[in-house]
């Protein structure tokens, strides 16, 4: 007589199971970094295609376009906050009332920091930008530092470019 068995032994689903724990305690640490370059990555990005849409929007519009973190309405180094990309009509660096709003990128992650040794980037009708605006963008994670692809440099002629760079500190331990 012929003998079935519809399920599993109590050792293969231990054998499975400590597989799989063994699996999971080596890539769950590296999880969480893989989600901090993610997460640069994205960040870095969206603010590339924002510098590259304020420029096209100046040339395209024959005007000046300002982006800045606005706190009541005027630009501040505050670039952890959100960053507003508007039509600065007379490029005073504040949104006034005939000014409109082209984009807002979102307040970055809590864990992170972006820098700009600037207020604002004013992009003119050619192109270029303002007088003394150039400068890098550095994106540093507080856990992990090392991250690559974390710093946008945006040169007088208003071209942005993302590089890696080595201004993120180490934290302390």
């Amino acid at each position: 007589m012929k003998h079935y068995t519809d399920g599993y032994s109590l050792v293969e689903v231990l054998v499975s199971v400590a597989l799989i724990g063994t699996l999971a305690s080596l890539t769950l640490p590296n999880l969480s970094r893989v989600a901090a370059q993610n997460r640069l990555d994205s960040s870095m990005y969206t603010i590339l295609k924002t510098m590259h849409l304020a420029r096209a929007v100046a040339v395209s519009n024959s005007t000046y376009v300002t982006t800045c973190p606005l706190i009541s309405g005027s630009c501040t180094k505050s670039w952890n906050n959100k960053i507003f990309t508007f039509n600065d009509l007379n490029a005073n660096l504040s949104l006034d009332e005939n000014e409109q709003i082209i984009k807002v990128l979102d307040k970055i992650n809590i864990n992170d920091e972006l820098s700009y040794p600037r207020q604002a980037i004013t992009y003119r009708p050619n192109g270029s930008i303002s007088f003394m605006q150039s400068g890098s963008f550095i994106y540093c994670n507080k856990t992990y530092p090392r991250l690559t692809g974390n710093q946008i440099t945006v040169s007088q002629v208003g071209r942005v470019r993302i590089r890696d760079s080595d201004r993120c500190t180490t934290p302390d331990l």
